[in-house]
């Protein structure tokens, strides 16, 4: 009944809590959690908003806050890709000299 109805909105809301619970996991086993605490924050506050955009809010407003969300859900997602990148390449680098 809810997927003939809300296809769209549980599609979204599966994609960013599966990226959302790769990125905690993967905090959770980091050495350098100091480093991920601002972009997992990013993270956290744009999947909230998102969330109460899709689900708590209609019309306009509604698509403001998914919208303002999702942006900063995906800096928050890009800053934690690049910093791990950055950490794994200096990693990397350190052992191979």
């Amino acid at each position: 009944m809810a997927w003939e109805y809300y296809r769209d909105e549980l599609i979204i809301i599966g994609v960013l809590t599966t990226i959302l619970l790769i990125a905690v996991l993967n905090f959770l086993k980091s050495r350098f959690k100091r480093r991920l605490v601002f972009s997992l924050t990013l993270l956290l506050v744009g999947y909230v908003s998102c969330i109460i955009g899709l689900v708590l809010v209609r019309g306009w407003d509604g698509m403001s806050w998914s919208l303002i969300g999702f942006s900063l859900y995906v800096i928050g997602f890009i800053t934690y890709i690049g910093v791990v990148t950055y950490r794994w390449f200096k990693a990397r680098r350190k052992t191979h000299s």
